[in-house]
């Protein structure tokens, strides 16, 4: 598998990821009644609902910018994206609290999506560097 494709697909997993979860627990109804993994189901289910709008413009320029860059710069990239992503999510969420009239829970909403985003982007940065080791093409 090529390196851009390998990228390519960590850019969507966290899109991917909590969809399929999604789809496994609400469409097929698997049950999830341990407590460390309903919580682990409930984080993404959660990063897929408040993160999933603001994430997928972004994923969309991520996924162009990495056709024609060196292995380097998307790892730079890649090692930063998480802290992008709080970014991006910050400012969806105030001025989604700014246009309705409610700064304030939103501006909340924002905290603490923040706090999450961090554990979790550097999660999918892991997982890339998994996939990355174990199917990109070895250095030469």
């Amino acid at each position: 598998m090529s390196i851009h494709t390998i990228y390519r697909i960590g850019i969507w997993l966290p899109l991917a990821v909590p969809t399929l979860v999604a789809v496994l627990v609400h469409g097929l109804g698997v049950a999830v009644d341990a407590g460390p993994l309903r919580k682990t189901v409930q984080i993404l289910l959660m990063s897929l609902l408040y993160g999933g709008v603001p994430y997928a413009p972004l994923a969309l320029w991520a996924t162009w910018w990495v056709g024609g860059r060196s292995e380097p710069e998307i790892r730079r990239l890649m090692m930063r994206a998480p802290l992008l992503m709080v970014a991006v999510f910050v400012a969806v969420a105030v001025l989604a609290g700014v246009a309705v009239g409610q700064p304030v829970p939103f501006l909340a909403v924002a905290v603490l999506g923040a706090i999450i985003t961090i554990p979790v982007g550097y999660t999918y940065v892991g997982l890339v560097v998994l996939l990355r080791t174990y199917f990109g093409p070895r250095e030469a």
